[in-house]
């Protein structure tokens, strides 16, 4: 599997770094998409083990591209470089709207190199900003949305759920810091899931604004769309537990949204790797 280390210039001066995985000689493709922009969950980044590698290499052994990419929420903390120094960033610093900067950067440098149309695949946080970019800044080189556990940003059923009595404290601690003129301090939260994170960005992120919920964003989204969640992230989690009524009641309404359980997956898919890419080759086949 031959691979190409890639770095992209977004539209606001930030470096980001990926490797792209190119078919052997020969490999054709009958799939209906030229290449997948394979995007990362929260605090991870493009060479990291697990279901997206998974999902590459099975992509170029079925004949299509893969281009793993960072987004400037890579890893914990990061600094990201660009030609006029270097931004502080990683999932403790990123502004989760900055993605639609982020993943243009990524589609329009398969578009530099001739593939037309681009699959968006995002592994949990990767899959909100997916959803996100195609709903706020839609690309018309994107053809198709797949998203691997992607959570729901909703304060509403973080407040109301049963272990939310962290999650009510670090909100509140959040919003005194912000009120305090602090709005960078770093806090280590558990819930909904352990991370450091300024006061500014988790009440960004987790806020009664809702602002990254994909059920309000989904409807925007004009090409088909793939979610799958596995139905032990959605007996364990709040981020996942109302999505098979709520997502699935807008398949009803929104015919290019679908909705697919995988039975005992986790939200990495520990075990069961192969089986997104499956299902995502399946879904695309039948058009």
């Amino acid at each position: 599997m031959p691979l190409e280390l890639v770095r992209v210039t977004t539209n606001d001066e930030i470096y980001l770094d990926g490797v792209l995985a190119l078919p052997e000689a020969g490999v054709e493709s009958s799939l209906p998409v030229d290449a997948f922009l394979l995007l990362h969950g929260t605090g991870s980044n493009f060479y990291a083990p697990g279901v997206l590698e998974s999902f590459a290499e099975q992509a170029v052994q079925a004949g299509v591209p893969a281009l793993r990419m960072n987004t400037r929420g890579h890893d914990a903390i990061c600094s990201n470089p660009g030609p006029f120094g270097a931004l502080r960033g990683g999932a403790a610093f990123e502004s989760i709207a900055d993605c639609r900067s982020d993943l243009h950067a990524g589609i329009n440098e398969l578009l530099r190199r001739g593939y037309r149309h681009v699959a968006l695949v995002g592994h949990s946080m990767g899959g909100v900003k997916a959803i996100y970019t195609m709903a706020q800044a839609t690309h018309p080189a994107v053809s198709h949305v797949v998203t691997l556990s992607a959570p729901r940003f909703q304060h509403a059923a973080y407040m109301a759920h049963p272990q939310a009595e962290k999650f009510r404290n670090d909100f509140e601690a959040a919003r005194a810091f912000v009120d305090d003129g602090m709005p960078d301090r770093l806090m280590s939260i558990t819930l909904p899931l352990p991370m450091l994170i300024t006061a500014r960005n988790f009440l960004e992120k987790y806020g009664p604004e809702d602002s990254y919920d994909i059920v309000k964003h989904l409807p925007q989204v004009g090409c088909p769309v793939l979610l799958l969640v596995g139905t032990e992230s959605i007996t364990r989690s709040p981020v996942f537990s109302n999505q098979p009524e709520e997502v699935g009641a807008l398949t009803e309404e929104y015919p290019q949204i679908e909705f697919q359980t995988v039975k005992e997956a986790n939200t990495n898919y520990t075990g069961l790797w192969d089986v997104p890419f499956a299902r995502v080759r399946d879904w695309l086949l039948r058009g």
